[in-house]
């Protein structure tokens, strides 16, 4: 056993020498690697060329001593030992990487097939909400107190005053007569107002044809009239009164004429037949009109004097006065700016120059202006009448 023991430290220290004194190739020998490609070469090449090579490979086909062998052995056991361990290193590497890379490769793939699993699962559709019976009725309690709160703020509150009356359509009667006719002012509420009542008392004004008051939510009111149109102006004293078209005085509103004619001395039948002449004149030619004076004679009880406002003068008879004056434009083209004259238009339509003893005569005869007719007479006595009544009335008051 000791004899073992001496041959395997004789072993050890061989193999240390040879390690010492051998070159490798990595952990390969590089004897060893030589034998090896002389193995792997062709049998031809192998073969010694020359004598000294044949010699030489008998010397190395020569029996070598068995301690030599062992040795020799040994140490290729124990590069085979390094190499072997090289290589089993190389391949854990290499198991490694492999496990390495099939692990990422793994780890991917399940990424993968959880999305491809969360995209092919269905989504799970929400719950749709069901309106239940229940449901309308909160809603109704709940818009139903709304509209009450809303409702009694809007009634308590300056929300509802009335911040502005408009009035649209009159030209005759005043703002102010209609804003007291109709009942109300800025300031009432909105929903207190009378808009019918309202239009009542506005219709009694005699230059009303029509009226309607609205309401403009949420503060406005306007109150659109229609009046009657003012064809005419009748004097008395220094005040004008409009006459309508609908044959009535509009008696306590005086007022300046504006496009329409003054007229003289007409009552009764004659005022009406006037009237009723004006308003089937056109409006153009009616505006063109100054003055309309009643002129009879013994020859002719419905002659009229007018005088138009471009200095021309025209005796008519008026109930064909319409007629004939709506064609008034056509005649006084013909008779030319310069010329002036009379037009007659009583019988026919011609043409009498001042200097002309026609129109002498017409002129000599259409001057006796009868006296003032009765009906103005009449209303400047009332109107006196009432004037007294109404201060009477003050005085009273006052004491």
């Amino acid at each position: 056993m000791a004899h073992d023991d001496n041959n395997i430290d004789d072993i050890k220290e061989k193999l240390k020498k040879k390690r010492q004194n051998a070159e490798y190739q990595g952990y390969t020998l590089k004897s060893a690697l030589s034998k090896d490609n002389e193995q792997a070469k062709p049998a031809k090449e192998q073969e010694p060329k020359s004598d000294v090579n044949k010699a030489e490979a008998k010397k190395g086909s020569q029996k070598v001593p068995d301690d030599k062998k062992k040795s020799d052995g040994d140490l290729s056991l124990q590069i085979e030992h390094y190499k072997d361990f090289d290589d089993e290193q190389s391949d854990v590497k290499k198991t490694d990487d492999k496990e390495k890379k099939t692990g990422q490769k793994e780890k991917s793939a399940k990424k993968n097939s959880k999305k491809q699993e969360k995209r092919n699962t269905p989504k799970q559709k929400k719950k749709k909400f069901e309106f239940k019976r229940v449901h309308m009725y909160i809603a109704l309690i709940v818009l139903l107190v709304l509209f009450l709160a809303a409702l009694l703020w809007y009634v308590f509150s300056s929300a509802s005053d009335v911040k502005e009356i408009n009035f649209e359509g009159n030209s005759l009667v005043s703002e102010a007569e209609l804003e007291e006719r109709i009942g109300f002012s800025t300031g009432d509420k909105m929903f207190s107002i009378s808009a019918g009542k309202a239009e009542e008392n506005v219709e009694l004004l005699p230059v009303i044809e029509d009226v309607s008051v609205s309401r403009d939510w949420p503060n406005g009111i306007t109150v659109n009239v229609n009046e009657y149109k003012a064809i005419a102006y009748i004097n008395s004293d220094t005040l004008y009164f409009p006459v309508l078209e609908n044959s009535r005085i509009q008696r306590g509103y005086p007022t300046a004429p504006r496009n329409a004619p003054i007229i003289y001395n007409f009552e009764g039948e004659e005022f009406d037949a006037l009237v009723e002449a004006l308003n089937n004149i056109e409006v153009d030619i009616l505006e063109s009109i100054s003055e309309i004076y009643f002129r009879p004679t013994d020859n002719s009880m419905r002659r009229i004097h007018v005088f138009m406002n471009d200095g021309q003068e025209i005796v008519a008879d008026y109930e064909t006065f319409s007629e004939k004056m709506n064609y008034y434009i056509g005649i006084r083209q013909e008779i030319g700016d310069e010329s002036e004259g009379i037009i007659d238009m009583e019988v026919g339509t011609s043409y009498l120059p001042y200097d002309s003893a026609d129109a002498r005569e017409i002129k000599d005869n259409i001057y006796n202006e009868p006296t003032q007719a009765g009906y103005i007479e009449d209303i400047n006595g009332a109107l006196e009448g009432v004037r007294s009544s109404l201060g009477g009335i003050d005085s009273t008051a006052e004491e």
